[in-house]
């Protein structure tokens, strides 16, 4: 016994140490990540790996380096995910001539609760199943087997195998199989089978559980399996419908080694790292890792710059709008005012050509009737009829040019304003003064800024003549920074104590002045006269 003890100890140990050698030697130097995006049959490699944002697909292709690894997705993967396999304890039942007709078959995967990393230091668990024997059945076999797909390893321990009938009152119950009475030899009873045998091997009743034998597979082979099966003459022999129950212990850590694949659907945008993990053939870390980075980027409709394009362009083109829609206003109000100031040129030529006509025929009339009556008193009248006719004439010559639209500039106020002065001034036989820049910066003015400021002027002039007894009238034009400044300034009696009698009309100059934004100054000189000056901007 203690040299079958010795040899099955050489044997797992050799076992293990081949195991090694296969990694070591028939595995890659490095475990190969291969991503595979949708249905592209070339697959994208390298460290960082940045993928179209509408990818439906995202397939890792992974060739370890050792059996067994286990990986997650870092940013989908809250855990890691080993892949798991089965291997199986099972009953066999055999007709006379040992021909098998069924079998049971009770598969172990993943690992087991009491599993501390090898099977010297792992927790059995129980299990018990309870059948029934088939017809023709006279043989019953136990095996287990690391048969299935080429991908499984891992490791699988069996002990303490009990079989026995249930029996009732007409067939006592019997024992088939006990782990108080292990069969010895073992070599003559467990048989090992498979196409790589070696990786069975067994743990004699000093080392195992409850003084039985433990039946262990240690399968670390992609291409191959291994497996323990009882002889088929070393069970008591068995009737068909008798009912049987089995119990056994069993530990075990199964996995999927070699090459696989794993697909992630519609990852959202964001940074990933799919990482795979070596392992040994129990489960353990080696510490080893391959990873590589995933990024899948924003659709372009979700990105930031995206946006900032389109409320860039919402901008531009908003205010190309409103441009276009302020343009247009400014057209038809330009139109408007063009039609206004056709107008106003239609009427002032009317005025000119009709008005003016009949009146200066009427003062024709008049001097024509003044020379050739006799009579002093109808030669008065006529007189009155051809200064009043004059007077018409001015004022018609006046409300033409400011009718005018061909007068609305600067030069041209200056210019009006300068000849209305002077010719009140020398109808009222009243020296006067005026000085103006004899040159300035000729602009566009509005026909109200003209209109107001003419009148403003002439009613000033025409109140120093009625009212200031003045025997001298002085105006000064100028422009200040865009400021038009008009001084009018008389050697009269000046302002009155009682201004209700003076008749200056200053409130309505004030007025005119006020609605161009403009203001009127009034500043006595002392006890010889009245100073009253006119301001407005030009724009």
């Amino acid at each position: 016994m203690r040299l079958y003890s010795n040899l099955t100890a050489a044997v797992r140990a050799a076992l293990l140490l081949l195991s090694c050698i296969q990694i070591a030697v028939g595995a890659p130097d490095a475990t190969s990540i291969k991503l595979f995006v949708d249905h592209s049959p070339t697959p994208l490699q390298g460290p960082n790996i940045t993928v179209p944002n509408d990818a439906s697909t995202l397939t890792f292709f992974v060739t370890p380096r050792v059996p067994l690894v286990r990986y997650k997705l870092e940013g989908i993967d809250h855990d890691w995910t080993a892949r798991t396999d089965e291997m199986f304890f099972m009953l066999r039942f055999l007709n006379e001539r040992g021909d098998q007709l069924s079998q049971l078959s009770f598969p172990v995967g993943g690992r087991s609760k009491g599993w501390k990393g090898a099977v010297e230091k792992s927790d059995f668990g129980s299990r018990k199943e309870t059948f029934g024997v088939p017809a023709d059945a006279v043989y019953l076999s136990v095996a287990m087997t690391s048969a299935g797909p080429p991908s499984l390893v891992g490791v699988f321990a069996v002990s303490a195998i009990n079989i026995k009938s249930v029996g009732d009152a007409a067939s006592p119950p019997r024992v088939l199989m006990s782990d108080s009475q292990p069969v010895t030899p073992l070599e003559h009873f467990w048989i090992k089978s498979g196409t790589h045998p070696s990786m069975a091997y067994d743990l004699n009743h000093d080392q195992g559980k409850g003084g039985s034998p433990v039946l262990v597979i240690m399968d670390d082979d992609l291409t191959g399996h291994a497996d323990w099966a009882s002889d088929i003459h070393g069970l008591p022999r068995i009737t068909p419908g008798e009912v049987l129950e089995v119990q056994w212990q069993e530990t075990y850590s199964v996995g999927a080694g070699g090459t696989f694949s794993t697909t992630y659907e519609r990852l959202p945008p964001g940074p990933y790292r799919f990482v795979v993990e070596d392992l040994t053939i129990t489960g353990d870390r080696l510490g080893t890792t391959t990873a590589i980075s995933v990024f899948v980027p924003r659709p372009y409709w979700k990105s930031f710059w995206f946006w900032g394009i389109v409320a860039a362009s919402i901008t531009i083109l908003s205010t190309l709008v409103g441009r276009q829609l302020i343009r247009r206003k400014i057209r038809r109000h330009l139109q408007e005012a063009q039609m206004i100031s056709d107008e106003r040129l239609r009427i002032a030529r009317d005025l000119h050509d009709d008005l003016g006509t009949r009146l200066s025929h009427i003062s024709l009339l008049g001097a024509y009737g003044e020379g050739n009556s006799g009579d002093d008193e109808a030669r008065s009248s006529f007189r009155q009829i051809t200064a009043m006719s004059r007077e018409l004439i001015g004022a018609l010559s006046e409300t033409v040019w400011m009718l005018n639209p061909k007068n609305n500039d600067f030069e041209a106020l200056v210019d009006f304003l300068c000849r209305l002065v002077s010719e009140l001034c020398r109808l009222a036989e009243i020296r006067c003064r005026i000085d103006a820049m004899s040159v300035f910066q000729n602009m566009a003015i509005s026909h109200e800024f003209r209109h107001n400021v003419s009148l403003a002027v002439k009613e000033t002039i025409n109140n120093a003549l009625k009212h200031s007894h003045a025997t001298e009238i002085k105006m000064t034009i100028r422009l200040d920074e865009n400021v038009l400044k008009i001084i009018i300034a008389d050697n009269g009696v000046g302002i009155t104590r009682d201004r209700s009698k003076t008749g200056l009309g200053l409130e309505s100059i004030s007025q005119r002045m006020a609605s161009i934004r403009g203001r009127c100054n009034i500043r006595p000189l002392g006890d010889d006269g009245l100073e009253i000056s006119l301001e407005a901007p030009l724009v």
